[in-house]
């Protein structure tokens, strides 16, 4: 509920122009669920089948028809052994009015509208787990955005100290070669050239995609792009300190707490409720029902006979037990069938949670260990490396050393902090994609 809040009071500070504080990745899966789009249209499926689980539950309520008319009629006057009719002339027409109302209650259905209540209540419970599985889904998404955004950030800083140090090579390489005085070579300055190239365009890379990622997270979240977004952190964060969750632990987990496995207990349910309620369409319907009708007219004499039927200037009405069937058997069964076949969709499905669940949880467990050991070695590359480009940058500068060795360790320390980099965004990539796999949000 809290996160609930902060997202709200972010939407408001937004929609009101005020800057809003830096988001951190929590908050911003928060405000995401909130606002989302997909998180909107999964919950209108829940308020969809909770009118149709209403719209059951009313076959329990009274039903009240009712019609009333009023039509023109001919004179009639005289008792039942004698009577005149006058037609010819206008003023022999008359009103007839006519009201009759019917309502009913129904009693008892032989367990057809429960059967039919208990699949829609069913299919409500499904609906609504399904807005869990779409959350953690937006979940999985905003948080790879959002360490995108944070990986262009991250390497942007190595880049530009890069081209720094090739931009300040060649310097030195075009003044030792305008000298002629055979330490440097046209090859080794047009090498310069072309690292400080490829550089560049890795530069722009980064440039362009911090705020591509960035734009990104915003639709994910249900933010325009003229909305100002900061967030917590400008850097990939270093690793967690606190250890993963055991296998067998998070495997504990996603039994409990993952979406799909009520989405597969109350879809049975909703078949079995369905199949049933379609086969019990051919029962009847028992209900206690009220009458009354009333009819008048001025052009016809009133019989003062109970014995006698007079369609015209009387009242009746009454209350009655009733049965009420719609006989269709073709159709029911056909329903029926549908629905059995709906049933086995859902047990295949299940079927295939039972296995792929934990296979997903495993995969994913095993690359969260997997990126924080290689994130590990990674930095002891950075580090060894980083020492191998300033010492052939020094030997380079004091004219000891040449410009391959400055290019090789150069190109080494590039490719060993990218490897940090995609390591570490490996791991909170594979970290989102567990959390979803143990169906926490």
């Amino acid at each position: 509920m809290r996160n609930v809040m902060t997202a709200a009071l972010i939407v408001v500070s937004a929609s009101a122009g005020a800057s809003a504080k830096p988001l951190s990745v929590t908050e911003c899966v928060a405000q995401a669920v909130t606002e989302s789009g997909k998180t909107a249209e999964a919950e209108g499926k829940v308020h969809e089948w909770q009118a149709r689980l209403a719209e059951v539950e009313s076959l329990y309520y009274p039903k009240l028809s009712s019609m009333a008319y009023v039509a023109p009629t001919y004179s009639a006057r005289g008792d039942v052994f004698e009577a005149e009719t006058h037609w010819r002339k206008p003023s022999d027409w008359g009103p007839y009015t006519h009201l009759q109302a019917l309502l009913a209650q129904p009693l008892y259905s032989f367990g057809r509208i429960e059967a039919g209540t208990q699949a829609a209540a069913a299919r409500l419970a499904v609906e609504r787990a399904r807005v869990r599985e779409v959350k953690n889904a937006i979940a999985v998404e905003v948080k790879k955005l959002y360490y995108l955004h944070l990986y262009a950030l991250s390497m942007a800083p190595t880049l530009k100290s890069a081209l720094d140090t090739v931009t300040t090579a060649i310097e030195r390489a075009e003044e030792l070669y305008d000298k002629s005085s055979g330490e440097v070579t046209q090859s080794d300055v047009m090498k310069l050239h072309y690292a400080k190239s490829e550089l560049s365009k890795y530069a722009l890379q980064a440039k362009v995609g911090a705020p591509l990622a960035l734009a990104a997270l915003k639709h994910t979240m249900g933010l325009s792009d003229a909305t100002p977004l900061e967030l917590a952190e400008t850097l990939l964060p270093k690793l967690p300190d606190e250890p993963e969750l055991e296998l067998a632990e998070a495997l504990r987990v996603a039994a409990r707490e993952r979406p799909e496995w009520t989405e597969i207990e109350q879809g049975k349910s909703a078949a079995e409720k369905l199949e049933l309620a379609e086969k019990l369409a051919n029962a009847p319907v028992v209900f206690v029902g009220g009458l009354l009708s009333w009819d008048w007219t001025p052009m016809r004499d009133r019989l003062n006979n109970p014995l006698l039927y007079q369609q015209y200037n009387q009242v009746t009405g009454g209350v009655a037990l009733g049965v009420q069937w719609n006989v269709d058997p073709a159709l029911a069964f056909a329903k029926a069938d549908g629905a059995h076949a709906l049933g086995e969709q859902v047990e295949a499905l299940g079927k295939f949670a039972s296995t792929g669940i934990a296979l997903q949880v495993k995969k994913a467990h095993d690359e969260v260990m997997q990126a924080r050991e290689l994130v590990a070695l990674s930095d002891d590359g950075v580090m060894a490396t980083r020492k191998w480009m300033a010492f052939a940058a020094s030997a380079y500068f004091t004219g000891t050393g040449e410009a391959k060795d400055l290019l090789e360790g150069l190109v080494s320390y590039l490719q060993a902090r990218r490897g940090y980099y995609d390591n570490l965004q490996a791991y909170y990539m594979a970290e989102a994609e567990l959390r979803a796999a143990m169906g926490r949000l």
